[in-house]
């Protein structure tokens, strides 16, 4: 009898185990979420169209007044017809040059380009003012405050923020603009690496493919997107300088504005078909320095603006990412675990479950459509693999910064300055601490109540 219970113990801990490679559960409440919210949305409209612009349907429902004065504001005079690029570059003498030649030629007009060269030692103002653009020197110290240094400086209605090494399709602007003009407070274009030749950007382009033709769609549903990408968005003036500029709050500035304008009812929106081609990091080094930025300003972010508190779209948007991130990270990083109980041909027939075959096959299909087969069949090698190695990274990020509170300061890579953490607290050391101890008595007490239970079992037998 013991034997069998151990057996079926066993199996039951496998199994759990392996459920935990369901990390599709995200993204299936995403994408039911965001089919609920449209055929909501077609229902109590009639004819399948999109609300007025005033933000997020649900939201207005609770606060109908202030959605009808933001759809009375959409409608009169603050519509943008003019806009700026703004270029923050750090030692780009390498880019720039292929950057602005994106930015001239531009089917829309701009009114002006302006290269803020951030404490730059090459030739990056020189040949940025060879192309005609207006150059600042400065140190900003930041990307945002880098890029608040030429707000002052801007007339039009509408600002482009892109990055120094990336390139915008020829009818990217116009295309923002349109979504502006259409009453949103800001936007973003679809990312795309500039090529496919290394395994970080093969692992990228399938990153992109997902995210664009995926995950903001439905966010764009819900009207809640996760974050306008600092690589190229687009943003109206006098929203922006309300909201003080770029903020620098967190560590990422896309992060902190997206929500800032969420959280003052302003309606944001994604731009499908509007594309910037960016340079992908090149060495595993880069690539993961990089990533430990993006989660730790989408951590600092939430907490900053209670994001997941803000409505129900919001909630969806932001836990459908943290269950994927958490529950990916901790059934990859078990992996090795499984294989060692299971054996490697049991385990890895056994560790796959099928709500994790389901997504991956549909975000396979996302990637064709977006990219061709031959393009997602080249890339999807380099995907497997790095979404194995950075995704227990990425739980591991999340878990510092919002469990131990150990929360990234630098602008990692920029000016050479190495990654800093703030240092956990006393009071938090004493929380966990507490914790940890009531967790281990419970575990004792558990083991040393087996024993017991089971004598009692058989004297009753007996």
């Amino acid at each position: 009898m013991n034997g069998r219970r151990r057996r079926a113990h066993r199996e039951g801990l496998s199994m759990s185990v392996s459920m935990l490679t369901g990390t599709g559960i995200g993204a299936t409440l995403l994408t039911a979420a965001a089919a609920v919210s449209a055929t909501w949305r077609e229902y109590s409209h009639g004819d399948g169209r999109s609300p007025a612009p005033g933000g997020n349907a649900w939201h207005r429902r609770r606060h109908p007044a202030r959605g009808a004065e933001k759809t009375a504001d959409a409608s009169d005079a603050n519509i943008p017809q003019s806009v700026s690029l703004v270029i923050p570059a750090h030692n780009e003498e390498s880019s720039i040059a292929e950057t602005l030649r994106s930015c001239h030629q531009q089917s829309y007009p701009i009114d002006q380009i302006i290269v803020i060269a951030d404490n730059c030692s090459d030739r990056t103002a020189e040949i940025a003012r060879s192309m005609g653009a207006a150059v600042i020197e400065g140190k900003g110290g930041s990307k945002a405050l880098a890029q608040n240094l030429a707000l002052p400086r801007i007339t039009s209605d509408a600002v482009v923020a892109l990055d120094g090494d990336a390139t915008l399709s020829p009818r990217a602007v116009e295309l923002m603009m349109d979504t502006l003009r259409s009453g949103c407070a800001g936007t973003c274009t679809s990312a795309r690496p500039k090529d496919t030749s290394t395994i970080y950007s093969q692992y990228r382009t399938l990153y992109h493919a997902i995210s664009n033709g995926w995950a903001r769609p439905m966010q764009d549903v819900l009207q809640r997107q996760l974050v306008l990408s600092g690589m190229a968005n687009c943003h109206r003036m006098d929203v922006l300088r309300a909201a003080g500029g770029f903020p620098d709050h967190t560590i990422t500035e896309d992060f902190n504005l997206t929500w800032m304008l969420h959280r003052g009812d302003h309606r944001v929106r994604f731009t499908p078909g509007a594309f910037v081609y960016t340079q992908e990091p090149t060495s595993w080094a880069e690539l993961v320095s990089q990533m430990h930025r993006w989660t730790a300003g989408f951590a600092q972010t939430m907490v900053r603006h209670r994001a997941p508190l803000l409505d129900s779209a919001s909630f969806i948007v932001v836990g459908s990412q943290v269950i994927d991130a958490f529950i990916g990270g901790v059934a990859i990083f078990g992996l090795p675990f499984y294989l060692a109980r299971q054996g490697p041909a049991r385990g890895l027939c056994t560790w796959w479950s099928p709500l994790w075959v389901a997504i991956g096959a549909a975000s396979i299909g996302v990637a064709v459509r977006q990219l061709g087969w031959r393009t997602t069949v080249r890339c999807l090698p380099g995907w497997l693999a790095l979404q194995c190695l950075t995704g227990p990274l990425t739980a591991w990020w999340l878990f510092r910064e919002w469990v131990l509170g150990r929360h990234l300061t630098t602008w990692t890579g920029r000016h050479g300055r190495r990654p800093a953490l703030t240092p956990m607290s006393r009071s938090r050391k004493a929380a966990l601490a507490a914790g940890a101890c009531a967790t281990a008595a419970l575990a004792a007490h558990r083991h040393l109540g087996r024993p017991a239970a089971a004598a009692r079992a058989r004297r009753r037998l007996g």
